[in-house]
């Protein structure tokens, strides 16, 4: 009966219960630094899984072999949004911890938990599986509405948290692009998008087929859902490790509120000179993981006060300013012909940047064109000179 029903759906259901299981506990097992948010993350890869093994007990009807199959509880849909969003403040956050509160997120499962054992309770006293129950009919639309509206919004949460840690990044870290989650907040979009295509699913399967819609009918959606999972889960392990040289702090920090001092504008401005003659004189700019913490602890300031200074002294946030001075030591190397012989990668490694592709797009984004047209361009601005002192 089992090879009757095989087909490449159910196929690639199987396959993804195995890596789904294999990623999940390595996420959990294995010992990292982020760990307890890997752990979080891996919960969530696991119930992926159950559902799947869910959908394939159903398709190959286990319950011919094992009646009470049914009983066991294997759809955990109301726990995937907070785990999700947990995920991502942990790792965007190390220090957050999860508190007693925390645990609210996941009192919604409760609910779910309930229905199951009701509609199990309804199938054994009718002798029949739990889908073809009353119960399961009635109730379990208004379930998946409710985890769909969970996933969605928990969703839209962890992208905010995503985006609040990139803006802090920008204005701590000059060199940044490591740490940043833009493959994480991509995918938390792709999956956040298939999960809202189970409305129209549902209304359709509700309104005009009465809930009747086989197992087969959904198998495009539970194959698209298992491979963005596990996608995430894959790209979270094999990814190196955020590892932040000071861990992140909330802004209601009692540092924060106790050291900063309301101060004018006219010191402000004179602050930013004073600041703008230190990087020239001190070449900080040159160190590769220079950060807000760092810098200020070089000049003897409360790092709110510096980012005060650097804010509204001279308009800019941290890693604007400080790229602002490696872009403009490259091009002075650049225009000087000693350099000549090293090549741009190895200018901007000099300059205080340590990836390519952070110099492209900082140095684009100030000059508005890359570094290799600026070198050509500067190449001919010189034969152009040269040819109008021969004429």
């Amino acid at each position: 009966m089992c090879e009757s029903n095989l087909n490449l759906f159910n196929l690639i259901i199987i396959a993804s219960v195995f890596i789904g299981t294999t990623f999940g506990m390595l996420l959990i097992f294995t010992k990292r630094i982020n760990r307890k948010a890997n752990i979080l993350l891996g919960l969530v890869t696991f119930i992926i899984v159950l559902w799947n093994i869910w959908v394939l007990s159903l398709d190959f009807q286990i319950t011919n072999y094992f009646p009470l199959f049914y009983i066991i509880p294997l759809n955990f849909s109301l726990a995937l949004g907070p785990l999700l969003y947990l995920y991502v403040k942990r790792i965007t956050n190390f220090n957050h911890l999860l508190s007693k509160k925390g645990f609210l997120h996941f009192l919604p499962l409760l609910l779910e938990l309930v229905v199951h054992l009701i509609i199990s309770y309804d199938a054994f006293s009718n002798n029949i599986i739990g889908i073809e129950t009353n119960t399961y009919l009635k109730l379990m639309p208004i379930l998946q509405l409710f985890a769909i509206i969970s996933i969605v919004t928990y969703s839209f949460f962890a992208l905010k948290s995503i985006k609040k840690y990139h803006s802090w990044l920008h204005k701590n870290y000059s060199n940044n692009d490591a740490y940043k989650l833009k493959w994480l907040y991509r995918l938390i979009i792709i999956f956040a998008l298939l999960w809202f295509l189970w409305v129209p699913y549902t209304i359709i399967d509700y309104v005009v087929f009465n809930f009747q819609l086989g197992i087969n009918d959904y198998y495009p959606m539970y194959v698209l859902l298992s491979v963005i999972t596990i996608w995430i889960s894959v790209e979270a392990f094999l990814r190196p490790e955020i590892i932040l040289l000071e861990a992140k702090k909330e802004k209601n920090d009692s540092e924060e509120n106790s050291t900063i001092k309301e101060k004018t504008s006219e010191e402000i401005m004179k602050k930013a000179s004073w600041l703008k003659e230190q990087m020239l004189i001190n070449l900080f700019y040159l160190n590769s993981e220079l950060t807000l913490k760092s810098l200020a602890e070089s000049l003897n300031m409360h790092p709110n006060i510096l980012s005060k200074v650097i804010n509204e002294g001279l308009g800019k946030n941290f890693s604007d300013f400080v790229n602002e001075y490696r872009v403009n030591a490259i091009i002075e190397k650049m225009q000087n012909k000693r350099y000549d012989h090293i090549t741009l990668l190895g200018l901007s490694f000099e300059c205080g940047f340590n990836s390519k592709t952070t110099f492209n797009r900082v140095f684009k984004n100030i000059k508005g064109i890359t570094p290799l047209q600026y070198k050509k361009s500067l190449k001919n601005t010189s034969e152009a000179q040269k040819m109008s002192t021969i004429l």
